[in-house]
């Protein structure tokens, strides 16, 4: 058979040529396979960094990041993302969450205004209706509506102070030192306190109250609405990617589908080829076979390898636009993350102390408590309260109020353990969880920090001021939840306050 080296398309020529695309489609698919592990490391970075912006959408955030963790599967992973968008459509709305804060108000006007009760309700439901398009109509019924209420000065300040107008101004300074407001509206509220500790009248601080509320959840609709447009375009940018990565994976399904087909082909023809040079008795009748055989398989050669080209240009253009995208996102990733971070801070930090709020402490007791349960460990829960802290603001005003706030926060935090958790929990009370820490232990450690506080001072207007502080807390035990063990602490603080003060008691 020495006329296989004579000629320029023998067999192992174009086996040559076989296998180099055999390792071409290889290579191919190696660099698919990096560019879905790189999609599917950007996805789940990206569900990572967006957890804990609403809990409504945490699971399916969890989900799609599990999903991912094996690879793109892309019927789940599309179902997912659907999922992940009708959470998104259906997000409460914040209009019916406006109107619901409405009702504290009529509560307040209908206790102090009987009389106008049938009106109030009939105005009340008005307003849950949706009759009214800004708060500014509603003040203004409600004014007509008051106005014509008997009174000796006729007007709406007036009103008020006959419905006993120390006790609704000392509500409302309580309900203002409670409030956590956004660090924008910080200069307002401190206002708003002076005004009613130097005795202005009510009406108008009731108004510019009422009127700070509704700024500040203008404020916070808006930064939700940008948040939740944000986490809309980027699932339409997800979506994208996972219809790019299914025509990559579809494609290079087809070309192993194709490679199958002509290894099976070659296989057949050249078994045959074989079968009959076997059985062949003449020279030429053979180098016929042969020749055409070859003819018919150099043709299958070269058409495949045409489609292999037109497929593999394809595929790369798809690979390029793919990670193109993927280049994209990424470069969004650090802008994401720090508004992320920024919206989380706002939300799970106290403005005033900087300290963790309530909310962050709600967390990480309930972090701390299951950290018990399935170890075993101790666990101990401290509740602060600055004695005596309303003649503070009486005497030197509000802001050495919030001045001494500051001052408890900084010594509480800087005379803890790495591992302990300081939070505020609202106005003059401060929260305290001990890891790893009985009741006996942590009893002499609050103790200590205690008396080190009724150590420290701090100037007013001229004036040294020193504080002292009341501590209650409990010990973790089988069966705890976050409530139960507060009231527990908080019973205890009720103790050490009834007690005299200025000490700590275990319960």
């Amino acid at each position: 058979m020495s006329f296989f080296k004579t000629r320029d398309d023998s067999p192992a020529k174009w086996k040559e040529k076989y296998f180099d695309l055999l390792d071409s489609q290889e290579k191919s698919e190696q660099e698919h396979k990096t560019s879905q592990d790189l999609l599917c490391k950007t996805i789940i970075r990206f569900a990572l960094a967006a957890k804990g912006y609403n809990t409504t959408l945490d699971p399916h955030l969890d989900r799609i990041r599990e999903l991912l963790k094996t690879g793109v599967k892309i019927q789940l992973l599309r179902s997912e993302l659907e999922e992940f968008s009708n959470a998104l459509l259906s997000m409460e709305d914040y209009s019916n969450r406006e109107r619901a804060d409405a009702t504290l108000l009529f509560d307040f006007l209908t206790a102090h205004f009987p009389d106008r009760s049938r009106d109030l309700e009939n105005l009340r439901q008005r307003y849950a209706a949706g009759d009214y398009s800004s708060p500014q109509l509603l003040f203004s019924s409600l004014s007509n509506i008051l106005a014509d209420n008997p009174s000796e000065t006729g007007d709406f300040a007036g009103e008020l102070a006959l419905a006993d107008t120390q006790a609704i101004g000392r509500h409302l300074l309580e309900l203002l030192e409670g409030a956590d407001l956004p660090g924008e509206f910080l200069d307002d509220g401190n206002k708003l306190k002076n005004r009613l500790q130097s005795g202005q009248p009510l009406g108008p601080i009731f108004g510019d109250a009422v009127n700070l509320l509704m700024s500040i959840k203008d404020h916070l609709r808006l930064e939700q609405q940008d948040m939740a447009d944000f986490l809309s375009a980027l699932t339409e940018e997800l979506a994208g990617l996972g219809l790019l990565a299914t025509g990559v994976n579809i494609a290079a399904e087809d070309a192993e589908k194709k490679r199958h087909d002509i290894d099976r082909d070659l296989a057949s023809q050249m078994a045959d080829l074989q079968r009959k040079s076997a059985t062949a008795t003449q020279l030429e009748p053979l180098k016929q076979l042969v020749g055409l055989r070859l003819q018919s398989i150099n043709q299958q050669l070269q058409s495949y390898a045409m489609q292999e080209q037109v497929e593999r240009d394809k595929t790369q253009r798809e690979l390029r636009n793919l990670l193109q995208k993927i280049r994209d996102m990424e470069a969004e990733t650090s802008e994401l993350q720090s508004r992320l971070d920024a919206a989380q801070n706002r939300a799970m930090r106290d403005p005033l102390t900087n300290l963790p709020n309530r909310l962050a402490f709600e967390e990480r007791l309930t972090d701390e408590i299951a950290r018990a349960n399935r170890y075993g460990g101790a666990l101990t829960l401290a509740v602060w309260d600055i004695d005596l802290f309303k003649n503070i603001n009486d005497t030197y005003g509000h802001k050495s109020g919030d001045k001494a706030l500051m001052v408890i926060a900084r010594l509480l935090s800087g005379h803890c353990r790495e591992a302990d958790f300081v939070a505020r929990f609202g106005g003059e009370e401060f929260v305290m969880l001990l890891p790893e820490t009985t009741l006996t232990s942590g009893l002499k450690m609050t103790d200590d920090l205690r008396k080190n506080i009724g150590k420290s001072s701090f100037r007013a207007n001229g004036d040294k001021i020193s504080i002292t502080l009341s501590c209650g807390l409990t010990q973790y035990k089988q069966g705890d939840n976050n409530e139960s063990i507060f009231i527990r602490a908080d019973g205890a603080l009720y103790q050490a306050k009834q007690n005299g003060r200025n000490q700590c008691v275990a319960a």
